[in-house]
């Protein structure tokens, strides 16, 4: 029996079709379980730094509020008398932050701000009270051999305050542990006010978080091949039911087969010269189609690259030409090169990003929280302090630090992080000689956050387009256009709330509007 035959064609349909189905969705499952896999391992990566990092911030925050509630309890008067520095110890010695982790406020009576044996007198320390009263010695080093007290006041002496990593006797163990540590000086007390936390409290905090999120991948990779397979099935039956119609069809055809063939006998000796006339009609429509296949292809082809490549294409041109001039008189050195090139990466980099932009921007944190716009507003400044130093630019805030709302944090954050990153630019741009970013957040009826800058504004013409996507006001494709399209979408859309700018000649302000709830 011929397997691969005529009449077995439907069943070889149908078992290809199958095979196919199967292995398909064996193949995509593996694939997705990698894939989620290793989404899996750069999650928790992820997760370990922003905890180390949530940490650091936490111990410098209990520092600084320790040291907010000592300015708002005594004068600096006060804090010179052994009275009220005695209190201050009592005070700072009882204090526990978390009772499930070892930490505590330790304190030196700084002597010699140079370092050295007797730099410090250990005044507090929960964890070590034998050394308490005694002096300290920057050349101590813990067990891996590293001198962290040298190091913390080389910090202090450039900045006022450090964040070292270092081995220690944990309070609870009695064991060396590994342990970061916050560090700042406070002047009126000639005190260094520190705070710690071990990394095995770290690392119970992690792994807590790291078995949620593997039962959370686990979950959804059940759920997804179930479905794939789910829907595998319901392929397969529908394959088989299919096979079989082909099947019915089949026979049905063979049975005309027969019953015509006499009739196709009498007929064969014309069909001679009309097939010939035929199949010479057949290869001219061929060629033809094939033409116009090609033509249709190619114009569509053409349409897609112009509408995807026009502005960037006209761009390059325009760099290109710029090039050949400098070339042809002679004054195209290596920084004129360079900066073209980099020019050229640019608009390369926007073709990609402008997509990315797009592809990315829906899928925010949407979680609702409860959340202080002060401390959002900080988180963001600490993030543009960098680049708005380097450009000397100064930020004032008018905050009312009570103020919360109930909305997505992150994607307000991203708001902020965008209005002022704008305005660093416009000031840059405007070289403005001494730029001012203003932050003001107040309460009435609503709750209003303005974002202001004292830059030149921007032009009356454009004022009304800012907010639509693809728009920028930025030179050789630094902008992608979409900034505040995106802001404008989050407030409104996401958040409930209204943005609007304001523009003159002194500035632009850029105004956030919270109904009350």
């Amino acid at each position: 029996m011929n397997w691969f035959g005529y009449k077995n064609i439907s069943k070889i349909i149908m078992t290809t079709t199958i095979l196919i189905i199967l292995s398909n969705t064996l193949l995509i499952s593996l694939f997705y379980y990698k894939n989620q896999i290793s989404e899996y391992d750069e999650a928790v990566n992820v997760l370990k730094y922003e905890n180390i990092n949530k940490q650091k911030k936490d111990l410098q925050k209990d520092i600084n509020h320790l040291i907010s509630m000592i300015e708002y309890k005594y004068t600096f008067k006060q804090l010179k008398t052994k009275k009220i520095r005695d209190e201050i110890k009592v005070w700072l010695h009882s204090i526990s932050f978390d009772k499930q982790k070892s930490d505590y406020v330790f304190v030196y009576m700084l002597l010699n701000k140079d370092g050295g044996d007797k730099f410090a007198k250990m005044i507090i320390n929960p964890n070590r009270p034998d050394i308490v009263g005694k002096f300290i010695s920057t050349n101590y080093q813990d067990v891996n051999g590293f001198n962290f007290r040298e190091k913390f006041m080389e910090d202090i002496r450039q900045k006022g305050d450090s964040t070292v990593s270092y081995a220690y006797k944990k309070t609870t163990t009695q064991k060396i542990e590994e342990k970061i540590s916050y560090f700042k000086y406070y002047e009126p007390l000639n005190w260094i006010i520190a705070k710690g936390i071990y990394d095995d409290d770290i690392q119970n905090n992690i792994i807590i978080k790291k078995v949620a999120l593997k039962q959370r991948v686990l979950k959804q990779i059940k759920q997804n091949i179930f479905i794939l397979f789910l829907l595998s099935i319901v392929a397969m039956i529908i394959v088989y039911f299919i096979g079989k119609k082909i099947e019915n069809i089949i026979n049905e055809k063979n049975k005309m087969v027969k019953k015509t063939t006499k009739d196709l006998a009498i007929l064969n000796r014309e069909l001679d010269s009309r097939v010939k006339k035929e199949l010479e009609k057949n290869k001219e429509q061929e060629q033809i189609l094939m033409q116009k296949s090609k033509f249709i292809a190619l114009g569509e082809t053409i349409s897609l690259i112009a509408h995807q490549w026009r502005q960037p294409i006209s761009e390059l041109g325009a760099i290109m030409m710029n090039i050949k001039l400098h070339h042809k008189l002679n004054k195209l050195d290596s920084i004129l090169m360079n900066k073209k090139s980099k020019e050229v990466e640019t608009l390369l980099e926007y073709m990609s990003k402008t997509i990315d932009d797009f592809r990315t921007f829906f899928k925010p944190n949407k979680i609702k929280q409860e959340f202080n716009i002060y401390d959002s507003i900080q988180r963001v400044c600490q993030i543009t302090k960098p680049m708005l130093e380097e450009h000397e630019i100064k930020t004032i805030q008018n905050i009312d630090k009570n103020i919360t709302i109930y909305s997505y944090q992150n994607e307000f954050e991203q708001v902020i992080l965008n209005l002022i990153s704008n305005a660093k630019d416009a000031l840059i741009s405007d070289n403005i000689k001494n730029p001012i970013i203003t932050i003001d957040v107040y309460e009435d009826e609503t709750i209003n956050i303005k974002i202001k800058d004292n830059a030149k504004g921007i032009k009356k013409e454009l004022i009304n387009k800012i907010f639509n996507p693809y728009f920028t006001t930025k030179d050789d494709a630094n902008g992608t256009g979409l900034g505040l399209y995106m802001s404008k979408i989050i407030i409104e859309k996401n958040m409930g709330a209204d943005i609007k700018v304001q523009s003159s000649e002194k500035g632009s302000c850029f105004g956030i509007v919270f109904g009350k709830i």
